[in-house]
Order: C-alpha cells, then sequence, then structure tokens
C-alpha cells in the first residue's frame, strides 16, 4: 500500500513537473526566440497597455514597445507650451512597470509637428528655439524608459526623378538640411545616453537608400550624432527582395553600428512604403495569400539574423490587424484581429525558410483613357509612382574602394550603347535591361569566381562591375539569364570558343601599336572565296594587302598564312586582334616592309 501512494504520489509529482514546463514553453515568445539576435518590439495605442489580454500578449511575445502616436510633436506639444503628457506617460508607466525597453517615436516629423511652429512664418532661430524648447523637453522627461529616440523622420524624397534629394517640407524650405543636424544635436545635449536614429520607408529601394546613406554620411562627417538608422520596413508579398534588404543593410552599415527594423508590417496587396494615401480594402485572403505572406516575413527575418551584429531591434507596427494603421483588410501583421497568431507568427518564431518562389505582380488593369490615377504621396512602389525611374549610374553602382569612375563606353559596343564600360584600371561595367529576369551573370571575371553576377537595380535593370581589373585586350564573354545563354545587346559579337560571343576590349598601355590611325595610307581587308579540295566544299579567307598593292604590277609581296587560336575562325585576326591595323602602322612607321596576310579557317574546332 506504502508502495501504491508512493508511486501514485510521484506519478502526480511529474505530471505536474511536466504540466508546468508545458505552461513555461507555451509562455515562450517571440522575444525569446530572438534572445540570440536581437529584441523584438510593438508599436501600441491605448487599448493595448489598458486590456487585460493584451497586455499579457505584449509581455510574453516583445521586449521593446513605441508609442506608435502618443510621443509625436503635435500629439505631446499642441500648443506652444502645453504639453499633453497623459497617454504617452501611460504607455511609459507601463514599460516601467512591467521591465520592458521604450523606443522613442518621434521628435521631428514634417506630417505631425505642431502648425504653431511653422504657421506664422518664423525665422529660422525663432523655429530653431521652438524646436529645441520641445525635443528637450520630451526627452528630458523620459529619458529614465526611452533607450533611442527616432529623431529626425522622412526627410528624404521620395520621387526618384527628383533632382533634390529631401523632401520638401516646411521645415527643409525654411533651414536646409541644417534642421536634421540640430534636431540631433538638441536630443542629445538633452540625453546623452540615448541612441539617436534617423528614421525612414522605402528604405531598401536602391535610389532612396542612396540618399538616405549620402545625408547619414555628410551629417556624421560633419560630426553630427546620428547613432543608427530606422528602416520602417512597410513592405508587401511582392518585394522587396531579400537581396534588396540586404543590399540596403550591408551600405547603412558601413557609416553606423545600429540599425533598428522600426514599423514593420507587410500588406498583401502591391502598395508598400509610408504613404498616408492608400487602399484599406485589402484582398481575399485566401490560402495561398497566407503563405506568401509567411513566405515574405521569413525572407526578411532571414536577412535580418544575417546582420545581427548590427540588427538590434525589430518593431512590428501595431500589435494586430485590428490595431494596424493599414485596416485589417490589408492582413499585414503575424497576429490577426483577435490576436490569435497567424501562419506568418510560425515561420517568423521558428526561423523557417519560405516555402515558395516571391509571387509575381498580378496584370494591372489597363486605365481608361482620359482617366487620371489617384495622387500618392510618395513615388515609390505601387500604383500612382512612376512606373521606371530614368537610369542614372551613381544611384545604380555602389561605390567601390579604390574604382575610379572614369568609365566609359566600350569602343566595341554597338552605336549609341552606353554599355558595357571600362576604366582606365581595366575593370569593366555592366548593364543589361532585363526587368523580368531573376538571375543574371556575366562570364567575364576574375578566374575561379565564375564571373560576375550583376544585381536588380531600382529601374529594373541588372547592373554590375568586375570584382577586378581585368587582363589588358580584347576579352569574349556572355551573359547567363536564368540558366539560358545570350549575347550582351549592347556589344557586337565576335566568334570565339567555337560560337559568337559578345566582346569587350580593355585599354591597353601599348594600344598605339594598333590603333587605328587617320595620318595613314591603310591597306585593304577582303573576303575571298576558294574551292577548298580537301573538304570539298567552298571556303573563305580574309586577305590583307599592304597600301601599295596594285600600285606597281611588277612588285612581289610576301605571304604570311596566319592560323587563328582554337575556338576561333577566320575573322578574329583581323577583327578581334586588329592585324590589319598593326601592319598598317608598321609599314607607315618604316619598322617593317609589307607583305600579305592570308586567314582561313584552320578546322581545329572540328577535332
Amino acid at each position: 500500500m506504502r508502495d501504491i501512494l508512493k508511486t501514485t504520489v510521484c506519478a502526480v509529482a511529474l505530471l505536474a513537473a511536466a504540466s508546468n514546463g508545458w505552461a513555461q514553453g507555451a509562455a515562450k515568445g517571440l522575444k525569446d526566440a530572438y534572445k540570440d539576435y536581437f529584441m523584438i518590439g510593438v508599436a501600441v495605442n491605448q487599448r493595448n497597455v489598458t486590456n487585460a489580454e493584451q497586455q499579457a500578449l505584449i509581455k510574453r511575445e516583445f521586449n521593446s514597445i513605441t508609442c506608435e502616436n502618443d510621443m509625436k510633436p503635435e500629439p505631446t506639444e499642441p500648443r506652444e507650451g502645453q504639453f499633453n503628457w497623459e497617454n504617452a506617460d501611460r504607455i511609459a508607466d507601463f514599460c516601467r512597470a512591467n521591465g520592458i525597453k521604450l523606443r522613442g517615436h518621434c521628435l521631428m516629423w514634417h506630417s505631425q509637428i505642431g502648425r504653431w511652429m511653422t504657421e506664422d512664418n518664423p525665422t529660422k532661430e525663432v523655429f530653431y528655439q521652438r524646436m529645441k524648447n520641445h525635443i528637450q523637453a520630451v526627452v528630458s522627461r523620459y529619458k529614465d524608459v526611452v533607450y533611442c529616440w527616432d529623431v529626425v523622420n522622412e526627410a528624404m524624397e521620395d520621387n526618384p526623378n527628383a533632382e533634390d534629394p529631401y523632401r520638401q517640407s516646411v521645415m527643409y524650405k525654411l533651414c536646409g538640411d541644417e534642421f536634421i543636424a540640430k534636431a540631433f544635436q538638441y536630443a542629445r545635449e538633452a540625453d546623452p545616453k540615448a541612441l539617436l536614429f534617423y528614421n525612414d520607408y522605402n528604405e531598401a529601394d536602391p535610389v532612396k537608400s542612396k540618399r538616405i546613406y549620402n545625408m547619414v554620411k555628410k551629417m556624421k562627417d560633419a560630426g553630427v550624432p546620428i547613432d543608427g538608422i530606422g528602416m520602417q520596413g512597410h513592405y508587401n508579398i511582392y518585394g522587396p527582395t531579400e537581396q534588396a534588404v540586404d543590399d540596403a543593410i550591408s551600405l547603412y552599415k558601413t557609416i553606423v553600428k545600429h540599425i533598428h527594423v522600426t514599423e514593420l508590417d507587410i500588406r498583401v496587396n502591391e502598395e508598400m512604403g509610408g504613404q498616408l494615401r492608400f487602399s484599406r480594402e485589402g484582398v481575399n485572403v485566401t490560402d495561398s495569400v497566407k503563405q506568401h505572406l509567411a513566405d515574405q516575413y521569413a525572407r526578411v527575418f532571414r536577412v535580418f539574423r544575417k546582420h545581427k551584429d548590427v540588427v538590434d531591434c525589430v518593431t512590428f507596427w501595431n500589435l494586430g490587424d485590428r490595431d494596424s494603421w493599414l485596416g485589417a483588410a490589408n492582413y499585414p501583421l503575424p497576429f490577426d484581429s483577435e490576436y490569435k497568431p497567424k501562419l506568418a507568427y510560425t515561420y517568423i518564431k521558428e526561423m523557417k525558410n519560405p516555402a515558395w518562389d516571391m509571387p509575381k505582380r498580378p496584370a494591372r488593369p489597363a486605365r481608361p483613357q482620359g482617366q487620371a490615377g489617384g495622387r500618392r504621396r510618395g513615388g515609390f512602389g505601387g500604383f500612382g509612382g512612376p512606373q521606371r525611374a530614368p537610369f542614372k549610374p551613381e544611384l545604380a553602382f555602389p561605390e567601390q574602394p579604390g574604382v575610379k569612375e572614369d568609365f566609359v563606353p566600350s569602343e566595341l559596343n554597338q552605336p549609341g550603347q552606353q554599355y558595357p564600360q571600362v576604366n582606365s584600371q581595366g575593370y569593366a561595367r555592366f548593364r543589361v535591361d532585363l526587368p523580368e529576369a531573376k538571375e543574371v551573370t556575366v562570364s567575364l571575371g576574375l578566374g575561379g569566381q565564375g564571373g560576375t553576377k550583376l544585381k536588380k537595380t531600382y529601374d529594373g535593370s541588372w547592373v554590375g562591375t568586375t570584382a577586378g581589373p581585368m587582363d589588358e585586350g580584347f576579352h569574349y564573354y556572355h551573359l547567363t539569364v536564368d540558366g539560358g545563354t545570350v549575347n550582351d545587346p549592347g556589344t557586337c559579337n565576335f566568334y570565339g570558343s567555337t560560337r559568337w560571343e559578345s566582346g569587350i576590349e580593355i585599354p591597353a598601355h601599348d594600344k598605339d601599336f594598333y590603333a587605328m590611325r587617320y595620318d595613314i595610307p591603310h591597306g585593304n581587308v577582303q573576303q575571298v572565296l576558294f574551292p577548298s579540295k580537301s573538304t570539298n566544299t567552298v571556303r573563305r579567307a580574309f586577305v590583307y594587302t599592304p597600301p601599295t598593292y596594285g600600285k606597281n604590277k611588277k612588285e612581289k609581296f610576301p605571304v604570311l598564312y596566319l592560323q587563328h587560336g582554337w575556338g576561333e575562325d577566320e575573322t578574329a585576326w583581323m577583327t578581334q586582334g586588329h592585324a590589319n591595323l598593326i601592319m598598317d602602322n608598321l609599314i607607315a612607321d618604316g619598322k617593317i616592309k609589307p607583305f600579305i596576310i592570308v586567314c582561313t579557317y584552320g578546322m581545329t574546332n572540328d577535332i
């Protein structure tokens, strides 16, 4: 009896322990799954921090909080010197009580600064005093709980065609980009310990990311205390690509040590970015749409984990679809309108890889003639922006240390074609217009590296520069597009490697040796057809005759039969090898006696 009782007690104890373990396991959230990577944050409203169930969800899943609206300039100081702290205090107190870090958002934003700051057309000095008073009052009040601030929000221009990279806000028109520097200065004075961020959307777009990079670099070079870049992350299931996000982070981490993903949500329609005009109708959320949402979250989180050395925090913009500024129909968050986890939540938490390829954007219906499109604030992504931005090399090609930017079109290009290009160091640069391609590689490149992999840039074309300088002289190459071999449409074709290939000429230090000079007489190259008894066919030869050939009927000339290399044919020596130009120059300089050159097909390729 005693043994039975002992066994029963042990069983109950084990069951209790197991139940407790299961409960603890169930209580683990995203913050626990990512404890070795970065903090997981969420933007909250007043309902989220006062509703018991939503409070519990926040405490289980997240270890960083952002006020969605309650710390922005206009809500905190609607009239000069009259502060409204109630809502911001409530969220700050929730963070204090639960030991959760608070991200400050945001101190200066063109869309929600108090109208009193600029409506009386103040001088720059008056505006700066007002801005300083506001920033330092807010930062000082919450410095015990806020660990970082989005100091300036969305100061860069959306339109990729704009000449001025800065948003033409009231603040910029009054102060230029100096207002950005002043905002960071005032924030640092108020809290020397807080990390200070510049925050913007469409931050993975090649044009805008370069604008953000250039601005932050300029500011930091001038001593402005910018600690990090906030990537808002308002994406959709069609983009940006994993590579685009990776490229943006790789660019930003060259100038800052801290990157936060500050406002992450992923729409299931085609719109993206932080524009304030958008569709709230959404799409029919099928099982396929749910999978595409999960896959896109999987892609971007895979990039975030890759860059855990610089990505400190990833924040979702709202707790559930019910709260989302985009509306529940856009289905943008890992939790649905009833705060239940979606398939996307599982993919994020379990760090799964995407199951499917990124979907193609649906065909856009033709707009009836004369019907105007809806206007949106931005120019990138979705409807309403320009279909293709004009190509600008300074935006498409990232800076490469040690590479001179003196690229010019190759001399072998098709008429009017700007690419491929070469520079004085021997680097080759490519651009091909293949907007539907998934992968493009140029066979030209350093040995053993498989050529040069091109990257898709902002206008849909593919671009790239060789990793190192190429050997001087002529090179054959081709493109591999999604597994198929094609020639570069920008350059002429030349027979080599037993097929017609693209060609590029890398400038040589002795290029005058084979230059086409205008101050000397030139010989003649002609095609001659002849019967070939050994092959029982008619063959062709390309024959060079010197400038004096035929002028003196009695003059005789030696003949050189010049054989091509393997993979080439009878066109090679005159076209790629410039044999005729070399002869013309040597004869004119008195360095050689004239002779005839005959080039035929040597049949070595058939062996």
